[in-house]
């Protein structure tokens, strides 16, 4: 996969382009997944006639780690150099969690550049206990303790019936990111910085304000077992983007998008459809 050079470093990339005419699905991702981590819906969207972009933050995965400070801000910049590098000039906007926080920090911004929002297991106000939580993560990745990372997050990102049923999946996960930090020595110290860029913007209230200003249809998907941000969280964007409508996934957690791929890969299909 390429990188290319926008804001001040590399960013590593997958763009599809259909045709020249062909509208664009744009997938953000959570804070600790690779751009691959949405190949099963950028197919489906691809396989519906979309061109699809994917892409790592400044600081994830295999996109340049620069020096601190990160804020939202810096991502909404990064995502609008890399938007005009690609001459993209308007796309549909699928964002989980960390995606999601960046998807309306940029709508709220730029409202005439997304056709669409699809914000899954997000928030626009990050609570104390989740608050918490992200501290705790954030003190293990300014340790290099990969293994504690992963053991710390999987209660909360996973729902207790997905990690009963798949030890599997749960283990090749914990195997991934052994390999990141081998391959990738700065990689939790990329974490590290992604995680301090969400305050004080998601937790000072300024983004849930500005929520108002998103005028294009939103999707907004809830994960029922979600415990990091539950579904009383997408209901306060929900009713805070005027064109919105909300949806929650039974039995899903804060990973829904690696949970239950088929009920994402529906509502995305859907979706689409609606703004087609």
């Amino acid at each position: 996969m390429p990188n290319i050079t926008i804001n001040n470093f590399s960013c590593q990339y997958a763009y599809h382009q259909q045709s020249q005419d062909a509208p664009c699905v744009l997938f953000l991702n959570g804070i600790m997944s690779p751009l691959e981590s949405w190949q099963s819906q950028a197919q489906l969207a691809q396989k519906m006639g979309f061109s699809t972009l994917q892409y790592e933050y400044r600081g994830q995965w295999r996109s340049e780690v620069t020096t601190a400070p990160y804020t939202m801000q810096t991502h909404v910049d990064d995502l609008l150099a890399l938007l005009q590098a690609l001459d993209i000039q308007r796309a549909h906007f699928v964002g989980t969690s960390y995606g999601g926080m960046t998807s309306m920090k940029f709508a709220s911004q730029y409202p005439d550049i997304p056709l669409s929002l699809m914000l899954i297991t997000t928030t626009a106000l990050i609570r104390p206990l989740p608050r918490g939580i992200l501290s705790n993560w954030q003190s293990l990745t300014e340790k290099n303790d990969i293994e504690g990372l992963f053991r710390a997050f999987v209660p909360d990102l996973y729902s207790e019936a997905f990690q009963k049923k798949n030890p599997d999946l749960i283990t090749q996960r914990l195997a991934s990111f052994t390999v990141a930090l081998r391959d990738m020595p700065d990689f939790c110290a990329g974490q590290t910085l992604l995680n301090l860029a969400q305050f004080p913007d998601i937790a000072d209230g300024n983004l849930l304000n500005n929520l108002t200003r998103i005028p294009c249809r939103s999707l907004i998907v809830a994960g029922a077992e979600d415990r990091l941000y539950p579904p009383t969280d997408s209901a306060e964007i929900a009713k805070r983007i005027k064109n919105s409508r909300m949806v929650t996934i039974e039995g899903a957690g804060h990973a829904a998008v690696m949970e239950q791929p088929e009920a994402i890969n529906l509502l995305l299909a859907g979706h689409l459809l609606m703004e087609a």
